[in-house]
């Protein structure tokens, strides 16, 4: 290509190249550049200046043909605003120093296992077609932050993509197909603050088993209409959905085996479908329960501390939002966090639920000894109870043996019987006030007798363990 077959336009791209001046072609009457100028420019057709440093600066072009820089190395930065593209761009295993098309509207970009230097910003770009960076790598950051995508399936393909730096989808980000980052390895931060993400049905944002540095941020107004994925993610920051509205059906929210910092869900609604924290790991758990789901999945999930406003009653209803069936593992992790801040009627109460929610997984048999263990002793976990049947049992048996004298055993030895003594002696199995081992009931006082020894023996060391715990505690 020499400089003659140029048109003006090209000419003055070809000129302002050398020098790394910006060309403007903003009301031009011809806008229009061959994709071709711009590959044999950048591939060194035009030697540098002394002193200059080539760079491809273009406001306002309208780019024909197939701009295609496949394998190669491109050393001077490309920064392009506001220009058009008839055809999608293939940057396929290119080397590149820097890349900007801020405000470019094209039908596709595709840079696969392209290596940039420096940040590639994308911001505010329309594409009709798929962006492709699988097993790219970005030393700096990814900036998509304003952009329109509306690709028909995917938005954006970056599977297996490495970010040195931070991804920025934010200020009016909008995609109306699927993104895909799975797998990828961000040594910044993930941040999508007030972007829309359309798949109604389907996934808006593929992110399973990622890797941040930093953090992930759903906030600001984030509205996502479809599943938002990251699976297995490994996130060293904080996860947040504040402020987010998560509207996707049948799944809003899948974060399964997550590992994160700190975990924080205060969507602006509550989401529209369930939300897995399945086996999930974090250090702090920061909710609200006005943006909790109807529907969670917690079985697995382990977390060191837990911040808000949350009542204890609150959390039992969060955990029944969990599956109809019995996990226990739910209900002894939130029990061993009470207990570890010095929780612990609270962590009693979280025990006793799960044995509630338990005894309704039971055939009837079991449902029924598990009513009489919950009425008479709350499973233990409810001592008071266990002190107030003793008292009611010793009534009881102070007037049934008052009414019903038994018997004494040696008659001249035996000493004054008094009802009420007989009753506690009977009861509490640690004392002995020389009345049950003197008097022997009869007929049915007997089988009387033997039932107020065995629920005794039962109640008190109910009431016993509990006093222990207490002291212990203090």
């Amino acid at each position: 290509m020499d400089r003659e077959s140029l048109t003006v336009t090209e000419r003055r791209i070809w000129d302002a190249f050398t020098t790394g001046r910006r060309v403007d072609l903003t009301g031009e009457e011809d806008r229009r550049v061959r994709a071709e100028l711009l590959t044999f420019l950048l591939l060194g057709g035009v030697p540098d200046h002394d002193g200059e440093r080539s760079a491809l600066r273009i406001t306002g072009a309208m780019i024909t043909g197939d701009w295609k820089l496949a394998y190669v190395d491109v050393a001077a930065p490309i920064s392009l605003r506001q220009c058009v593209f008839k055809r999608p761009m293939y940057f396929s295993g290119t080397r590149f120093r820097r890349i900007s098309l801020d405000n470019c509207v094209f039908p596709g970009f595709i840079a696969s296992n392209a290596v940039v230097e420096g940040g590639m910003r994308l911001r505010g770009v329309r594409s009709t077609g798929t962006i492709r960076l699988i097993g790219a790598r970005i030393e700096g950051a990814l900036t998509l932050s304003g952009a329109e995508l509306t690709a028909p399936d995917y938005t954006v393909d970056a599977t297996r993509i490495q970010i040195g730096s931070d991804v920025y989808a934010r200020h009016g980000f909008h995609s109306t197909g699927e993104i895909r980052i799975d797998h990828a390895e961000i040594g910044g931060s993930l941040r999508w603050e007030g972007a829309t993400l359309s798949n109604p049905g389907g996934r808006v944002l593929d992110a399973r088993g990622i890797r941040v540095v930093s953090e992930v941020r759903f906030r600001n107004g984030f509205t996502a209409d479809g599943r938002v994925d990251l699976r297995g993610a490994q996130i060293g920051g904080e996860f947040s959905a504040d402020d987010a509205v998560l509207d996707g059906v049948p799944e809003s929210l899948t974060l399964g085996s997550v590992t994160a910092r700190e975990f924080i869900l205060s969507a602006r609604q509550p989401p529209a479908g369930a939300v897995d924290l399945s086996h999930a790991r974090v250090e702090v758990l920061r909710d609200d329960p006005a943006s909790w789901p109807a529907s969670l999945s917690l079985n697995g999930l382990t977390y060191g501390a837990l911040s808000g406003t949350a009542t204890v009653a609150d959390r039992l209803r969060w955990l029944q939002r969990d599956s109809p069936d019995f996990p226990p593992q739910v209900y002894s992790q939130l029990a061993a966090v009470y207990r570890a801040t010095g929780r612990d009627d609270d962590a009693r109460t979280v025990a006793l639920a799960g044995e509630q929610h338990r005894r309704r997984t039971l055939r009837p048999a079991g449902r029924i000894w598990g009513l009489l263990q919950d009425g008479t002793v709350g499973y233990g976990y409810r001592p008071v109870r266990a002190v107030a049947w003793l008292g009611v049992l010793l009534a009881i048996g102070t007037l049934v043996f008052a009414q019903w004298r038994p018997r004494p055993a040696e008659a001249p030895k035996a000493p004054e019987f008094h009802a009420a003594a007989y009753a506690a002696d009977l009861l509490f199995p640690v004392i002995d006030l020389g009345q049950q081992s003197t008097y022997l009931p009869q007929g049915w006082t007997a089988w009387f007798a033997y039932f107020l020894i065995g629920a005794g023996l039962l109640l008190a060391t109910t009431a016993v363990a509990g006093a222990a715990r207490r002291l212990q505690r203090g």
